[in-house]
């Protein structure tokens, strides 16, 4: 048999620094500058200009992380110990105490409740 490989997803030692035990998310910025390179990211899908409701396309997508745009996010494996950073692009989701204090965090919050409200309207 081959090695035995395990992918650790546990509180990694300072994050998130509040205290709370919960993995840390951090919040993934689309960036065209950015380090990060995320091969599946979702985007909306236009045509004539409008917005497609529900609907969506796959593609890669350059971008960087809200707390520390110059850390890469590539697991990192240790005998046999391979370590992530998880991340998202859904603000809701982020428990990285640094990428909340950020301002491209704060702006996807307006975003959303902006989105919400216009939703809410229509509706």
């Amino acid at each position: 048999m081959g090695s035995k490989r395990v992918v650790d997803i546990r509180v990694l030692p300072g994050e998130p620094t509040d205290g709370s035990g919960r993995v840390c998310v951090h919040l993934f910025v689309q960036d065209e500058r950015g380090l990060i390179v995320e091969p599946h990211a979702l985007h909306p899908v236009f045509k004539d200009g409008e917005q497609v409701k529900q609907k969506v396309q796959a593609k890669p997508t350059h971008g960087r992380l809200a707390c520390d745009p110059k850390r890469g996010v590539a697991p990192i494996t240790h005998r046999g110990l391979t370590l992530v950073t998880p991340r998202t692009d859904d603000p809701r989701a982020v428990t990285c105490v640094k990428c909340k204090a950020s301002t491209d965090y704060a702006d996807a919050m307006i975003r959303i409740a902006q989105a919400e409200q216009h939703n809410s309207v229509k509706g």
